[in-house]
C-alpha cells in the first residue's frame, strides 16, 4: 500500500514522536468500526425488537 502526505506534516509528526502507522491503524479501526454500525443498526435494531418481544419474563423477574 503507498500512502501520500505533505513532508512537512511527516517531519512535524516524526518531530513529535508520533507513531503514524499506529495512528493511521488505530483510526481505521475506528472509522471501520463506526461505518459497520451505521450499515447494521437497522438489522441490529430489528433483531432487537424480535427478541423484546419473545423474551418469557418481565422485567420484574431480572430484579435482585
Amino acid at each position: 500500500m503507498n500512502l501520500y502526505i505533505s513532508k512537512s506534516l511527516s517531519d512535524d509528526a516524526k518531530r513529535l514522536g508520533i507513531n503514524m502507522s499506529s495512528l493511521l491503524e488505530s483510526a481505521l479501526k475506528k472509522d471501520i468500526a463506526e461505518k459497520w454500525q451505521l450499515q447494521n443498526q437497522p438489522k441490529i435494531d430489528a433483531y432487537n425488537q424480535l427478541i423484546e418481544g419473545d423474551l418469557p419474563f418481565d422485567d420484574d423477574d431480572l430484579a435482585l
